[in-house]
């Protein structure tokens, strides 16, 4: 098995609250961790479960954050 590679992983969306974060959201979110960690080191995760939310909510908050991960990637060109 190979290893992963380990770095800080960043909880980008809030698993409580009735609302997603848009991508733009999640976007500005990672940009700010990015002025502390290399892109190649970090992870992007919901900062806790998910498992008391709302399942249309929860899949709303986990696209917002693929979604806004994807706009970041591309703009550092690790797309």
């Amino acid at each position: 098995m190979l290893p992963l590679p380990r770095g800080p992983a960043a909880g980008l969306i809030e698993a409580v609250g009735p609302t997603a974060k848009t991508p733009e959201d999640v976007a500005a979110r990672i940009r700010t961790v990015l002025k502390y960690v290399r892109p190649e080191r970090l992870w992007i995760n919901p900062d806790c479960g998910l498992f008391e939310t709302p399942r249309w909510i929860g899949v709303a908050k986990l696209r917002a954050m693929v979604a806004g991960t994807h706009i970041v990637r591309q703009e550092v060109g690790a797309a």
